[in-house]
């Protein structure tokens, strides 16, 4: 028989009934005093539901008891049909679903639900979850369902990649603590028997609280450190993996608990402290180090968003959530077509994936508006204000290499450039000697840079050429090639011989595209032509 799931889980069912997937157990139990209509009287006043509730209210046009009507019906029915179902052959969670499915479904469309049928199906939670996408605001939930269902099995959650289950001898020293909804591993200095392919994988991740925390003893940390075995650390919605060269300065502070903690994201603070455009796609993780470095930085980690719909990967990234609720940009890769975005994590503090989506009227129906769109969610393109990015615009020197170096994440130390007609107190000077310092502009014969010039599109090929190198991504264009590469463009006689070489670079990478049939060399570059470049330059590196 399986063991009765607690009332939480089953308010949580109740209002999401089925969203057929998650679903709870223990048909006996249902029958044995449990009320699931009064339990979802319950669950409809939690401000944490108030989210789906309201948006399947509006498929009911704002009929508040003829929706709760229908719902009490609803499940006072499936309770009823639980209650007289054969339990006898439940072995495992697959089991349990596939009855509550059948059951919820068999109700459901007996007629007399037509319109909760066609409220739920509408909504957009409940497609997430008919393709598995559970929504991270009931993420807690559902690992508490299968944990109920199950028990805590260590299973590693989809995109985790940790281990089944603890090491041996060591799953006596997992404490948890369900009131305060806290667990805590005190992991055995013997652990690092478990390293295979020079990785240590620890996995918390098939548990339900919402603090979990790996502890960490010294010797355990120099072990690893000795071997040069990684430490892969899965909490479930974030994996951390510490390197071999940075576990010493965690041991020699006596150890370290590594403390993961989730909770909801604040989308109305955000709007109000960051501005509009901003859209969470999943919960906030803290992550800190019991210890008075902190989590080292640059750690590689992995973080889970959700996957539902009416969300655009393109258009998401990893934030740092500051204290005062400001928005902190550090990119991120998608893993494998999961719903995890890679980045490098700069150290203890709270992070969540969003989805940012710039309004620019007057890209509307342009030809670059998608790419804009995209450059604005990496915080590369802005706005001119008043919601206008002004695509068709020249661009200077100075916008353009302002651009390039956060494009490349150039580091801004100093404003000293060398250029007479640079002030040192110049918006654009701390990028402007970054990209000096990397080689990758140069300034006129008469020491000026001219920064409000319109950069040529040669210009603009010649800078990509340069970053290319400095990444070590030059594209190798025989000097043979290179009149053959431009040969096909109807005004490539116009590309002067020092842009030649570059320019044929930056067309074999398909970073640089014609205009008109020809490469207007010496045409002003616009500004949505310096963004389009970018943005394929940025995914030929694979940067983000």
């Amino acid at each position: 028989m399986l063991r009765r799931v607690s009332t939480r889980v089953l308010i949580c069912w109740t209002l999401l009934f089925l969203m057929l997937l998650s679903l709870v157990g223990e048909p006996v139990a249902l029958a044995a005093g449990l009320d699931l209509p009064g339990l979802y009287d319950q669950l409809k006043n939690d401000p944490a539901y108030q989210p789906y509730r309201q948006e399947l209210l509006e498929k009911y046009h704002g009929d508040e008891q003829a929706m709760d009507n229908d719902l009490r019906s609803f499940l006072a029915e499936v309770q009823a049909r639980l209650s007289q179902a054969d339990t006898s052959s439940l072995k495992d969670e697959a089991g349990v679903n596939a009855l509550v499915m059948k059951t919820a479904a068999e109700v459901l469309l007996t007629g007399n639900y037509s319109t909760l049928a066609n409220a739920l199906a509408a909504t957009s939670d409940f497609q997430s979850i008919l393709k598995g996408n559970f929504p991270p605001a009931l993420e807690t939930i559902r690992e508490q369902i299968v944990a109920a269902l199950l028990g805590s099995t260590g299973q590693v959650a989809a995109g985790g990649g940790g281990t089944a289950a603890p090491p041996a001898g060591t799953e006596e020293e997992i404490q948890r603590d369900t009131a305060a909804g806290v667990v805590t591993w005190r992991v055995n200095p013997e652990a690092a028997a478990g390293i295979k392919d020079n990785k240590l994988v620890l996995s918390l991740a098939g548990e339900t609280a919402p603090t979990r925390t790996f502890s960490l003893p010294p010797a355990l940390l120099q072990d690893l450190g000795q071997k040069k075995a990684d430490l892969e650390l899965d909490y479930g919605p974030v994996v951390l993996t510490l390197p071999a060269a940075s576990l010493a300065a965690l041991s020699s502070s006596g150890g370290a608990d590594l403390t993961f903690r989730q909770e909801s994201l604040d989308p109305a603070r955000v709007k109000d402290v960051n501005g509009p455009g901003y859209n969470g796609a999943g919960m906030v993780y803290t992550l800190t180090a019991g210890d008075k470095g902190g989590l080292p930085a640059g750690v590689p980690a992995r973080i889970k968003y959700e996957d539902r719909q009416g969300l655009d990967r393109d258009l998401l990234g990893v934030y740092q959530v500051k204290s005062d609720g400001s928005l902190v940009y550090l990119g991120g890769h998608g893993v494998d077509g999961s719903p995890y975005l890679e980045f490098s994590l700069p150290g203890d503090g709270s992070y969540a994936v969003l989805e940012y989506r710039a309004d620019f009227a007057d890209l509307a129906g342009h030809w670059a508006a998608r790419d804009v769109e995209i450059m604005a969610a990496r915080h590369i393109a802005a706005g001119v204000g008043e919601g206008r990015f002004e695509p068709d615009r020249a661009i200077t020197r100075a916008e353009f290499t302002s651009l390039l170096q956060r494009v490349l994440g150039l580091p801004v130390k100093g404003t000293v450039t060398g250029f007479s007609d640079v002030p040192a107190d110049a918006w654009y000077a701390p990028s402007v000697a970054a990209a000096v310092r990397a080689g990758l502009v140069h300034g006129y014969e008469d020491s000026t840079f001219k920064p409000d010039n319109p950069v040529t599109r040669a210009e603009m090929a010649a800078m990509l050429g340069n970053a290319l190198a400095l990444k070590g991504l030059a594209v190798k264009v025989e000097p043979g090639q290179v009149e053959a590469v431009l040969q096909p463009y109807r005004d490539q006689a116009a590309v002067p011989s020092w842009a030649r070489p570059a320019m044929a670079a930056a067309v074999t990478a398909g970073i640089v595209g014609g205009r008109e049939g020809g490469l207007a060399p010496l045409e002003r570059a616009t500004r949505a032509e310096a963004i389009v470049m970018l943005e394929r330059l940025m995914d030929k590196a694979g940067w983000r």
